[in-house]
């Protein structure tokens, strides 16, 4: 089956976003953003995560499950999460799905961080 790995990551503001990786080392990085409401912990099925090879990365966005939540935080600050997100986890590029509610953050992502995404 298809390895799990539970993380955090301290951003450069002090907050700590929770995450899964999902096959870690394994195919294409693809980042989901859930819906509201909705954690890190909502995924396809496993048996499809791994059938499909990817590296399925899913994390509480802030205010959600464990992450911290951030006061003011506006639709564009998705992107600066995902970002340090993704230095984390030594990604230089990869690709967002983005879940219901999760949409427009990961639309937010694309406007910002266009050369960052994968196609």
């Amino acid at each position: 089956m298809t390895e799990l790995h539970y993380g955090s990551v301290r951003l450069r503001d002090g907050r700590h976003l929770e995450f899964n990786d999902w096959n870690p080392g394994g195919g294409p990085p693809v980042v989901l953003l859930h819906g509201s409401p909705g954690s890190r912990h909502f995924h396809p099925d496993q048996q499809a995560t791994h059938a499909s090879g990817v590296r399925l990365i899913t994390y509480d966005r802030p205010g959600f499950g464990r992450s911290h939540r951030r006061e003011g935080r506006e639709l564009l600050d998705t992107a600066a999460d995902v970002d340090q997100l993704g230095d984390h986890l030594g990604l230089d590029r990869f690709a967002l799905v983005g879940i219901s509610a999760g949409g427009a953050h990961a639309l937010a992502c694309a406007h910002v961080l266009g050369d960052r995404l994968a196609t």
